[in-house]
């Protein structure tokens, strides 16, 4: 089903299937299932700032010169991503420009595409990109009868690592050190720092040591979202911004739903239009799941619903995906829908099941369409669930 947590669009919980988990947004889970690799596949017990980088282990190289080891003084950015992740279409021109503002210093920048269930597309998908991936793109090495989740880059660079969140950034120094891991979006200071020779790697570990426990309380954040604890969600997400501010942005849809689902509907309504105006304006997967959690077809009647908020949410995240992302059309057919507003519903519903052919998932997009369609012929009273 498509809940409130998956709302994502195909960005948590791997295997696109918007399952429990994954914050609001990034999230691949590691086990894309129990088979196991025809052949021996390396894995790395541990790894963290300080430690030897890996071999690179890809399928493919996609674009730019393959990489057949670190060199001894040069420089190494090893990405994570993935087609189906849309923070991570947002790094390609990160990337690209350091890349071109520090290729005469040896800094080499590696996209390796991971956890894709259609390893198919990644070619054309990176063929598309043209100049504006500029840098050199690589492809996990998934054997025969694996999975996604089992490729060799997964399970000797993200696995040991615990880093289960896409786009991740690995900064290798000259030395073939992992200097430094994050998200791609914090990387340019870390490797400014480290080509001008002034990289504290002692505190660096002490930073990354703070990222293995949030990671930890993130993990626990998802169990607590998934059972509905939701007053055990406000303090693990309180211990996770006292650690690291920063998750604020990562956690803010789920301060939401737990202020929501406590019956703090004002302070809940506060929050959602601040974050809705500032923090998460441009975070299209965080206001999906805002939206999603106000209209949620499955969740008790509340006391009360700012329709017009759940509107303005779901338009948002629309537009910011200018209309390509399936789960988030469905969410705003459903705002749609309650609003009154029976035949946009329709409209956007069509849109939405047209995006996910051949999505697991689409068969609950259809069902709705046809309540969506029964409601025009007959008009009745009540929420969506009822219908």
């Amino acid at each position: 089903m498509l809940a409130a947590q998956g709302r994502a669009g195909a960005a948590h919980d791997h295997g696109q299937d918007r399952g429990a988990g994954g914050e609001h947004g990034h999230e691949r889970g590691h086990d894309h299932g129990e088979r196991r690799f025809a052949g021996p596949a390396p894995v790395v017990d541990g790894l963290g700032v300080g430690d030897p980088a890996p071999r690179l282990r890809v399928g493919s190289w996609l674009k730019g010169e393959p990489i057949a080891s670190f060199e001894p003084g040069r420089v190494y950015v090893i990405e994570f991503w993935a087609t189906w992740c849309l923070p991570c279409e947002k790094s390609i021109p990160l990337l690209s420009t350091l890349q071109a503002r520090h290729a005469e210093r040896g800094v080499r920048v590696v996209g390796v595409s991971v956890f894709e269930d259609r390893s198919c597309e990644v070619a054309p998908y990176v063929a598309r990109q043209g100049e504006r991936m500029s840098y050199t793109v690589a492809a996990d090495s998934v054997l025969e009868g694996a999975t996604a989740a089992q490729g060799a880059m997964v399970l000797s660079w993200l696995k040991p690592s615990g880093e289960t969140s896409l786009p991740t950034a690995f900064l290798v120094d000259g030395t073939g050190t992992i200097v430094w891991i994050g998200d791609t979006h914090s990387l340019e200071q870390p490797l400014e720092q480290v080509l001008a020779g002034t990289w504290d790697l002692a505190q660096a570990k002490v930073e990354h040591g703070k990222r293995v426990r949030v990671r930890s309380l993130r993990t626990t954040l998802n169990a607590q979202v998934r059972e509905k604890l939701w007053e055990k969600a406000l303090e693990t997400i309180e211990e996770m911004r006292a650690l690291d501010p920063t998750t604020e942005a990562r956690t803010a849809a789920w301060r939401f739903a737990a202020l929501l689902n406590l019956g703090r509907d004002e302070e809940a309504w506060a929050y959602g239009r601040a974050v809705l105006e500032g923090l998460l304006k441009d975070d299209a997967l965080a206001l999906n799941v805002i939206a999603w959690t106000v209209v949620d077809p499955r969740a008790p009647k509340r006391a009360s619903r700012d329709l017009d908020f759940a509107l303005a949410a779901a338009e948002r995240a629309s537009e910011l995906t200018e209309r390509r992302n399936a789960a988030i059309l469905d969410t705003l057919a459903v705002v749609h829908f309650e609003r009154g507003s029976v035949a946009l519903a329709i409209s956007t519903e069509e849109e939405a099941i047209a995006l996910a052919e051949g999505a697991p998932w689409a068969a609950e997009l259809r069902e709705r369409l046809e309540l969506f369609r029964r409601a025009l012929r007959a008009p009745s009273g009540g929420r969506l669930a009822s219908r």
